[in-house]
C-alpha cells in the first residue's frame, strides 16, 4: 500500500508503479475515509487488555482495520495471472480481505505470536482457507498447529542473512562510550516489544550496581525513555551504522515475547555478540538453546545474575558469541533459506494441481 506506518495507515507514498532494486512495485492507497477509526481503537484496546471479543466484534475489528479497495480490485482482476500471491503478516485488513479473493493460490506468511489476535475466528478462517502457510521458525509452526491444527501447505523457510564486517570502535567513539560494557537493545521502542520491562529491570540493576553496563537503545517508538546517566538512546540506524552498533555491543538483550523469528538475534550473532532473551518467548528461547549462543531470563533476579556473570567472564561471552555466529552461518545463509523456499514453492504447486 501507500502507507508506511502500521499504526497510522496514512498514505505517505504516491500510488502507482515504482522500482526498488530493479523490482517493479505497484502501490495502492488505503481508503482512509471508509474506516471507523474510533470503533477500531475501542475494540483494539479491549484486545490489548486481553479481553475476548464476541465473534461479531472480531469480524467488526477486521472490517474497521486498514483496507485498500483498489488493491482488492487489482487482485480480483489479476491474481490468477500469478502462480502465488503472498500475504504478510496476518493481522492487518489487507491480509484478512485479500486472501479471500484467490485462496487457491494465496500463501499466508503470518509471523504469528502467542497473542490474542492469533486466537480470533477471522485468523483461523484465513489460516484454513489459504493454499500454503510459510513459517519463520519451528516454534511458530508449533503455535499455529496448537491453535488451528495442522495445515497441508505448511512450510518453514526462515530468513536469509548476509554476513558482514563492522567497526565497533567507531560506534563507541561516536557515542563516547570508551570501553564500557554495552547492553544493546535493537528494535521498535514500544510496549509490544517489552521495552518497558527492560527499562525497569535495567534501572533496578543500575541502582544496585554502581558501575558496569550501559544500556544502549537503538530504534524508534512511543516508549518513553527515562533520563538516566547509564541509558543511551541512539535512534533508528541502518546500514553500516547499525552493524557497527552490533559490533560495539558486549551483549544484546531481546526482551520481547512476541517474535516469530527475531532478525536482531541473528544480526547480533553475526557480529559475534551473545544474547539475553526472555524465556517466555518460545522462538527466541528456541534459537538460543539450539545455538548455545546466549542466556535467558524471566525474573529480575535472573536478569541480574546473567549480567553479573557475563560481565565477569569475557572468555565465556566470546564462546557464546562464536556459537551464535556459527548457528546463523549454518541455518540462515541465503543459500539455505532460498533452498527451503524453492522446496516450499514445489510443495504448493503440487497442492494447487491436486
Amino acid at each position: 500500500t501507500c502507507a508506511t506506518n502500521h499504526m497510522l495507515w496514512r498514505n505517505d507514498l504516491p500510488p502507482g508503479l515504482t522500482r526498488i532494486n530493479g523490482v517493479p512495485v505497484v502501490r495502492f492507497p488505503i481508503d482512509e475515509q471508509a474506516r471507523n477509526v474510533a470503533r477500531y481503537e475501542a475494540l483494539h484496546q479491549r484486545l490489548i487488555g486481553r479481553e475476548a471479543l464476541e465473534p461479531d466484534e472480531q469480524y467488526e475489528w477486521v472490517q474497521e482495520s486498514a483496507h485498500s479497495p483498489l488493491l482488492y480490485l487489482h487482485l480480483e482482476r489479476h491474481a490468477r495471472e500469478f502462480d502465488f500471491v503472498v500475504f504478510i503478516p496476518y493481522l492487518f485488513g489487507t491480509t484478512y480481505y485479500g486472501t479471500t479473493i484467490a485462496p487457491e493460490r494465496s500463501i499466508l506468511w503470518p509471523c504469528y505470536h502467542d497473542e490474542i489476535y492469533a486466537y480470533m475466528q477471522p485468523t483461523a478462517d484465513v489460516y484454513r482457507s489459504c493454499l500454503g502457510v510459510q513459517f519463520n521458525s519451528y516454534p511458530e509452526l508449533r503455535l499455529a498447529e496448537r491453535i488451528f491444527g495442522p495445515h497441508p501447505g505448511s512450510a518453514i523457510v526462515g530468513f536469509g542473512l548476509d554476513d558482514f564486517t563492522a567497526d565497533g570502535a567507531a560506534f563507541r567513539g561516536e557515542q563516547g562510550l570508551g570501553d564500557r560494557p554495552i547492553l544493546l537493545y535493537s528494535g521498535r521502542l514500544e510496549g509490544s516489544k517489552n521495552v518497558h520491562l527492560l527499562l525497569h529491570y535495567f534501572q533496578e540493576y543500575a541502582r544496585r550496581r554502581a558501575n558496569g553496563w550501559t544500556l544502549v537503545l537503538m530504534g524508534q517508538g512511543p516508549e518513553p525513555i527515562p533520563d538516566h546517566p547509564r541509558i543511551r538512546a541512539v535512534g533508528f540506524r541502518k546500514g553500516q551504522a547499525k552493524l557497527d552498533a552490533y559490533a560495539a555491543a558486549t551483549l544484546l538483550c531481546q526482551p520481547s515475547i512476541n517474535e516469530s523469528f527475531s532478525i536482531v538475534l541473528m544480526e547480533s550473532w553475526l557480529a559475534g555478540v551473545p544474547v539475553l532473551v526472555h524465556r517466555d518467548c518460545e522462538v527466541t528461547h528456541y534459537h538460543t538453546l539450539r545455538s548455545r549462543g546466549g542466556l535467558s531470563f524471566r525474573t529480575y533476579g535472573e536478569f541480574e545474575t546473567a549480567l553479573d556473570q557475563l560481565l565477569r567472564n569475557e572468555g565465556w561471552r566470546r564462546r557464546l558469541g562464536e556459537r551464535g555466529r556459527a548457528y546463523v552461518r549454518t541455518e540462515y545463509t541465503w543459500s539455505n533459506c532460498l533452498a527451503r523456499f524453492l522446496r516450499s514453492l514445489d510443495k504448493w504447486q503440487q497442492l494447487k494441481q491436486a
